[in-house]
């Protein structure tokens, strides 16, 4: 079995912001770099699964993207394995192919099935993180550990979000490193 650890990353990895289009608004939250090699010590493959819009906003193109991803990474690193991106948004014209409805943006399940079918990981086992309703919907259905972190998205707007959509997650932190603590002491 190979287990993964699907991680958000806006609001779980760095600081959350309105759209990170440079690598200069990256800021890392404290802690996030350790937690993360902590799970890669523990065995779980990291893969970061998010949303970015940006891309079909016109905010940044997939080369823009690639460096800001090349930067974090290096900043945490060199963690994680994998970066997953949803880059449409359903809002937004198809004019620039980005535009429309798809399978791979949260809360739709696509980015783990990608990961499952890419690198081989196993859902079972397996542990999404992230600091909003979007991030851990993905897992219903899945056998997934779920933690909702609260150093992202207002705290109290995402659990009615969660509550509304009757998920309930397996654990809520204050963020990674507390995430991390709760998982790696075996639940």
């Amino acid at each position: 079995m190979t287990r993964a650890a699907f991680l958000d990353r806006d609001g779980t990895l760095n600081r959350e912001v309105d759209f990170v289009r440079s690598p200069a608004e990256l800021d890392v939250l404290p802690g996030a770099a350790e937690a993360l090699h902590r799970l890669d010590a523990a065995g779980f493959r990291l893969v970061v699964v998010t949303n970015q819009s940006g891309i079909a906003r016109g905010f940044l193109g997939e080369a823009g993207l690639a460096r800001i991803h090349a930067v974090l990474q290096q900043r945490l690193g060199g963690l994680p394995l994998a970066w997953l991106h949803c880059p449409h948004h359903p809002d937004v014209g198809a004019g620039n192919g980005y535009g429309g409805a798809c399978t791979c943006r949260k809360p739709a399940p696509g980015l783990l099935h990608q990961a499952h079918d890419l690198l081989g990981v196993d859902f079972a086992g397996s542990v999404l993180i992230g600091d909003s309703a979007r991030d851990l919907l993905p897992a219903r259905g899945l056998p997934l550990t779920t933690i909702h972190v609260r150093s992202g998205k207002p705290v109290a707007a995402e659990r009615e979000r969660l509550r509304s959509a009757g998920f309930t997650p397996d654990h809520e932190a204050a963020d990674l490193a507390a995430a991390v603590d709760w998982l790696l002491a075996g639940r």
